[in-house]
């Protein structure tokens, strides 16, 4: 995994997880697919399947360098995080 991803981001061959709700609902938003959200000490983990536009996706993502449609990404947003809330059965 490149220097670009943060420590709590893990990518195999047919999977790329993240605990990062934002880095989360860009990928969700660019079409990735989203596999499962594992519950884990109180945070949701969000696991996606693999994809080559993941890569190039957190670069521009740690560079501020993505153009996406706010009012979706905000939908997305928020249903990342009721299936978040949903799989670690923490509704506050």
């Amino acid at each position: 995994m490149r220097a670009t991803a943060l420590s709590h981001q893990q990518q195999t061959s047919k999977e790329f997880s993240t605990r990062d709700i934002y880095l989360a609902s860009t990928i969700k938003q660019a079409g990735v697919p989203i596999l499962r959200v594992e519950g884990n000490g109180g945070r949701g983990i969000f696991v996606f399947k693999h994809s080559e536009k993941i890569e190039p996706l957190i670069a521009k993502y740690f560079n501020g360098e993505l153009l996406v449609d706010a009012k979706g990404l905000f939908e997305t947003w928020k249903s990342l995080k009721s299936m978040a809330f949903a799989s670690i059965g923490d509704v506050r």
